[in-house]
């Protein structure tokens, strides 16, 4: 069985990423992991506030936020892909995002590899100076195609008439 796998969180690229993603499963008639990266583990988070006074607390906090977000990834995925007839499985990772994303590639010998770009203000500029971005890290990072869907396309792509 081949694999697409497409990285998600809870930004605005996501349902076209999932679409585009989910399109190219049904076309290949492969299977669609879908991944969402915390990227703070909880052992990191635990290393974080273990000098912090309260830090069972924070730790519950942290770990209550994560749990948010990976729900609230599944839930996007839920709705964008209900109506597309393509078997996914939705994984939780922690770490690096364009790390964890290539390690469920490998793990599933994907056949490509779908992520959504944000286009957006001065935070997304800074952050892109500061760390890079997703896509750019994991195409410089793996040997498989990557197709990247910008934020402003519909959130399914045209299909043959």
């Amino acid at each position: 069985m081949q694999h697409v796998v497409v990285g998600v969180d809870n930004g605005q690229a996501t349902p076209a990423a999932l679409g585009w993603a989910a399109d190219l499963a049904a076309r290949l008639g492969a299977e669609l992991d879908v991944v969402h990266v915390q990227p703070l583990s909880p052992a990191q988070i635990r290393t974080m506030v273990s000098t912090v006074p309260g830090r069972r607390a924070c730790e519950r906090f942290l770990r209550f936020e994560e749990d948010a977000e990976s729900r609230a990834a599944g839930a996007v995925a839920d709705r964008t892909l209900a109506a597309i007839p393509v078997r996914w499985r939705f994984h939780v990772r922690a770490g690096e995002p364009a790390t964890e994303l290539l390690a469920v590639a490998d793990s599933v010998d994907a056949y490509a590899i779908v992520l959504g770009t944000r286009h957006g203000g001065v935070g997304v500029a800074l952050e892109r100076l500061l760390t890079g971005s997703v896509s750019h890290r994991t195409l410089h990072r793996t040997r498989r195609p990557v197709l990247i869907v910008p934020t402003d396309v519909d959130d399914q792509p045209v299909r043959d008439a």
